[in-house]
């Protein structure tokens, strides 16, 4: 059984922080992957959002999108488009899946904080003159700012989740740790490399639910 002292020598020694293989270049990697598909999603979701929230058609769409996130099983589809699209194209197949699982919270938060804006203001704003992208930049965005970043903090969290799975198609990522102590029986680097994506996942987690607190705050004063 694995004690907290061998826990701690193996996080504190030096050598399995450094190289190819260290848990810093590994945290780089696994952050990444995370943040560029999470900037991809936010970039297709949210004008997608915004739409539907400002039109009310396509409300639909948002439902099955929501829906569906939850019945597909997030290892399949990463190893379904790896096969797809061949090992060569392995890094793009495994951020396109990320932005796939992504998608649905992001456009949920989007719709939901726009369609939560009382229609009183929506009105108030088209009768001050502005046009569509106007009331949507200076009343919708700001405004829908805690539900968007509600959406961001629910795809962090199963993005970052899924990342653990890249190097299960020779990429990199803290998973790899995992992967290599089950591998070698070495409970000290499982255990480690777990608890240093746990602490990613709290750490993005509270980052998040802090500035959406704080929008919160804003907009009640």
């Amino acid at each position: 059984m694995l004690s907290i002292g061998e826990l701690f020598d193996w996080l504190t020694d030096p050598e399995n922080w450094t190289g190819r293989y260290g848990l810093a270049n590994l945290l780089v990697e696994h952050l990444t992957l995370t943040l560029v598909s999470l900037t991809i999603a936010g970039l297709l979701a949210i004008p997608i959002g915004i739409a539907i929230g400002q039109s009310g058609r396509g409300e639909t769409l948002v439902i099955a999108l929501s829906s569906a996130s939850r019945a597909i099983p997030t290892m399949g589809l990463m190893f379904a488009l790896v096969m797809l699209m061949g090992v060569e194209f392995r890094q793009f197949a495994v951020v396109l899946a990320l932005v796939g699982i992504a998608i649905p919270p992001v456009l949920a938060g989007s719709y939901a904080g726009i369609k939560s804006i009382p229609l009183g203001i929506r009105e108030g704003a088209r009768a001050q003159g502005m046009t569509t992208l106007q009331q949507i930049r200076h009343v919708g965005l700001p405004l829908s700012a805690p539900s968007m970043i509600g959406g961001f903090k629910i795809a962090y969290l199963q993005v970052v989740s899924t990342v653990v799975l890249a190097p299960l198609v020779g990429l990199g990522g803290l998973g790899f740790g995992i992967i290599q102590g089950l591998a070698l029986r070495d409970f000290a680097q499982l255990t480690g490399s777990a608890l240093v994506i746990v602490l990613l996942s709290i750490t993005g987690e509270r980052l998040l639910a802090k500035a959406q607190s704080k929008l919160d705050r804003r907009l009640t004063h």
